[in-house]
Parts: C-alpha cells; structure tokens; sequence
C-alpha cells in the first residue's frame, strides 16, 4: 500500500473498536470530533492560509502516505472540512461555543462507546497522538470496508484484530479484570 504499515496500524486501532455499535458511534463522531477542532482554529491565519488548512495537510500527508488511493479520497473530505470549518468559524458568531459543545457530545458518546458497548479503554490512552491521527482514516476505510471496498484488506485486518483482542483478554484475564 503505502510507506507506512497501514494493516498494522488498522489493527491497532481495530483492536479497541471491534464492536459494531461503538463503531457506528465513531464513524459519526470522529469526523464531526475533526472538523469542530478545525474550527477551533478556524480564525486563525499563518501567512494569510487559514489555520484548518495546515490540519487538513497534515492528516492528508499522513493518509497518503499510508495508502496513496484512500488518502487522496480522504483528502478530498479534509479539504471540504477546512473550507466549512474555516467559513462557518468566520461567519457564525457563536461558532465556537457550538463546537465545543459539539466536540464535547461527540466525545462524550465515543467514551460511552467504549464503556458500555467495546468494555475497554479507548485506544487514545495507549497511543494518543496514534489514535487522533488514525481515526479519521479508521472510520473513512470501516465505510469503505463495509461497502466492499478492499476485501482482502479487511479480512486480513479483521484477523489480526481478533488475534490482538483474543491476546489482550487472555491478559486481563491472569490480571483478574
């Protein structure tokens, strides 16, 4: 696929999101999660570029290089993610009081995802940085995984998910938990 070992970071992300309730809860909030930070720096301007625009170039580089043909489909999402993001925190008066409730909710509901429904900690406490960077890439490929895209892809991921989930209980299990 790309520079990066894309199956191995799909499957450690995979890993703490393997229930398909809590996957619909983040493929709705975690792009929503995105574009409310874009706004937070929606205002902002380096060299008369809009602040989203350098997020948005960041994600798309690390995309790319993950996998050239999904990352440039994920770019075009990212590119309409700065333009909203930067207009509606322009033009929107209390644009920043509704993002971060909205940040906060779609927060608020992933937890609850991971409480109730996966039964483990989010994936940001073990790989924080990991976790924000991928899970927009995440969510973008369970849509495309889900709509028979790279089948081959999925199936190889999808099992060494259930080989990391199967290892990771078996330890809280001599743990106690």
């Amino acid at each position: 696929m790309g520079l990066v070992d894309t199956e191995k970071q799909l499957a450690f992300y995979g890993e703490y999101h393997a229930n398909a309730i809590n996957q619909w809860i983040h493929i709705i909030c975690v792009p929503i999660i995105l574009w409310t930070a874009m706004v937070f720096v929606g205002t902002y301007e380096i060299a008369e570029i809009p602040a989203p625009w350098f997020v948005a170039a960041a994600y798309a580089t690390f995309y790319i290089l993950m996998d050239p043909v999904v990352g440039f489909m994920y770019t075009a999402i990212l590119i309409g993610m700065a333009v909203t993001s930067t207009q509606f925190a322009k033009e929107q008066d209390d644009a920043l009081t509704i993002a971060v409730v909205v940040h906060c909710v779609c927060w608020t509901f992933q937890f609850i995802g991971h409480g109730v429904f996966e039964r483990r900690a989010p994936a940001l406490l073990d790989s924080f940085i990991q976790s924000l960077m991928l899970a927009p890439f995440f969510v973008f490929l369970e849509v495309l995984f889900k709509l028979g895209f790279r089948k081959d892809v999925h199936e190889s991921v999808a099992n060494e998910v259930g080989k990391r989930i199967v290892a990771f209980r078996r330890e809280q299990a001599k743990k106690g938990n």
